[in-house]
């Protein structure tokens, strides 16, 4: 009979949200900005650190003025969103920097539900000392000023994981830039999924739980844990692009991806000051970074307003 009404649930929750208009729209741009970061490696026309420099005067030219005008080349047909000013083409860069801002959302939820939904759980199923000890430092987790502690646990973990400059062929530096912005904001997946579990603790279902001798773990995951899983999805799609902010910032100001690599805010740092030369630089990462953000916040939107019926009226 639960898994019945379960059904009928998801049900009507799929109805709402397909009638929510800008919350499909979000999803459908995400779908299509995912598909094409993993395609990526195929679809990109060119390395993303080659640098395509022009012959002059018996030589190449300095790094600095790629072509004979000594400006970034313009969209085309060989670089469809032109080169910077390395000579190097922005449409690869861009599909680089798409995939490590989209890397940087999925590893900031999967850190910050890890540790949000661990604490939130033992907070709210343990003894009332534990519940205020965990708390209390929620609180001052919370307090801290999110793009600080970043910074601070960049600079304290440094580029390398004990030693290694790469972790299954990812760059060891952005590994350790993705699990600092997790750290960052599991404070408040941790008090939705406490909030949660305890609306629902006390409830029949619960005590006969308890009755039957079912175990404080297995009470907690089986039981209480599916009822939050409706907020912290919704919860999940507000991180993303907060996550993808954060990257952004962090790179803007040479604190993030290091170079080679590229990230969207690394591409719009090194592009910003050219913007006069060639505004198209500048002007496409940072309309994909905008519609990646609106469209990971319209989709939590929509999923909110869809889980919870209350909200939608």
């Amino acid at each position: 009979m639960m898994a019945a009404t379960t059904g009928r649930d998801h049900g009507r929750a799929w109805q709402r949200f397909r009638r929510n208009r800008s919350g499909l729209a979000g999803g459908v741009v995400l779908l299509f900005f995912v598909a094409v970061a993993m395609l990526g490696p195929v679809i990109a026309t060119h390395d993303p650190t080659e640098q395509f420099l022009a012959p002059a005067t018996g030589g190449v030219l300095d790094p600095m003025e790629p072509r004979d005008t000594g400006k970034f080349e313009a969209p085309s047909g060989t670089h469809l969103f032109g080169t910077d000013q390395l000579a190097r083409d922005i449409f690869s860069r861009t599909l680089e920097g798409l995939r490590v801002s989209l890397a940087a959302a999925v590893f900031t939820v999967v850190v910050a539900g890890g540790i949000g939904i661990a604490v939130g759980l033992v907070a709210a199923s343990g003894p009332g000392w534990l519940d205020s000890l965990l708390m209390r430092g929620t609180d001052l987790a919370y307090a801290f000023p999110d793009l600080l502690l970043i910074i601070l646990l960049r600079a304290a973990l440094g580029d390398t994981f004990f030693g290694a400059r790469q972790v299954l062929g990812v760059d060891a530096g952005v590994l350790l830039l993705f699990l600092a912005i997790g750290f960052t904001a599991w404070p408040t997946m941790a008090r939705l999924v406490r909030g949660q579990v305890l609306a629902v603790r006390e409830t029949e279902f619960s005590m006969a739980a308890v009755a039957i001798g079912a175990s404080p773990s297995r009470i907690a995951i089986r039981h209480w844990l599916p009822h939050a899983a409706g907020p912290v999805i919704v919860e999940a799609t507000f991180l993303a692009p907060r996550a993808i902010f954060a990257e952004a910032a962090l790179s803007f100001i040479g604190l993030g991806v290091s170079p080679p690599s590229a990230s969207l805010g690394v591409l719009i740092s090194d592009h910003f000051q050219f913007v006069m030369v060639q505004w198209t630089a500048l002007a496409i990462p940072t309309a994909i970074l905008a519609l990646l953000f609106l469209g990971t916040q319209y989709l939590g939107d929509g999923l909110r307003d869809a889980l919870d019926p209350r909200a939608s009226r």
